[in-house]
């Protein structure tokens, strides 16, 4: 019988174990995007246990402990199945992000509707007491994870404007819907500029509290401050520049 020439891998041969790749991010897929949504109980226990293990290393250790490698290990999952639904720990953590978000949505909504009825002001002061307690919850996580995965959350949010996979245009026009609904209370005629601005730039506002002065968070006066200057975008009547 003749001789069998091996060949077997250079790790094999010399008594290693390859270590585990993570697969290739597909062409055109957004940084920090989930690879897939999980639909049997045992894959979405598995996702479950990634978060929970992630989570529970960002309190405790910080951000940059919040490895693929160190979330794996601590779910006592294997690296590959943690690529199944994450490419990075970028993907963990903008989930980390979205979920803190979406629970806050979730628990606003039964409010937001309610005082939707009632006067815009009463309104708007919800929206920002329900913001700023969500602000203090992701802040909670640290500044470091705060300015690199939070910061960029879209207000609205957390106020039951919108959720999930919710984009910043669907949160716009769910806030120009709100104000057309408030068209007595509201002076400026341009209700799509007036949305863009409460979405995108009260939230900018927000952040940059957050990240210069956090302390400004537990203020008395931050809410009703955040309500005139929602106002002040909102209602073109006092426009200083008119007698």
């Amino acid at each position: 019988m003749g001789r069998q020439t091996s060949r077997a891998a250079p790790a094999a041969r010399q008594g290693r174990t390859p270590r585990a790749q993570a697969p290739a991010v597909r062409a055109g897929a957004e940084p920090g995007a989930r690879r897939a949504q999980p639909s049997q109980a045992r894959a979405r226990f598995t996702v479950e246990a990634i978060i929970g293990a992630a989570d529970e290393l960002l309190r405790t250790q910080g951000v940059d402990a919040v490895t693929t490698r160190n979330v794996a290990q601590r779910a006592g999952v294997s690296i590959g199945a943690l690529y199944q639904y994450f490419p990075n720990k970028e993907a963990i953590l903008v989930e980390i992000s979205k979920r803190i978000m979406d629970e806050a949505s979730v628990a606003a909504s039964p409010e937001l509707f309610r005082l939707n009825r009632q006067s815009l002001d009463e309104l708007l002061q919800a929206l920002f007491r329900n913001t700023v307690q969500t602000e203090k919850r992701l802040l909670s996580l640290g500044k470091d994870f705060y300015r690199q995965y939070a910061r960029n959350m879209q207000f609205g949010r957390a106020q039951g404007l919108g959720r999930g996979d919710c984009s910043s245009e669907q949160l716009v026009a769910n806030s120009e819907r709100l104000l057309q609904q408030h068209a007595e209370e509201i002076g400026e005629p341009d209700t799509a500029l007036a949305a863009f601005m409460l979405v995108r730039g009260m939230r900018i506002l927000l952040a940059t509290v957050v990240e210069e002065r956090p302390e400004l968070l537990d203020s008395p006066s931050l809410e009703p401050m955040l309500v005139r200057i929602a106002r002040g975008m909102l209602d073109s009547r006092q426009d200083p520049a008119e007698p």
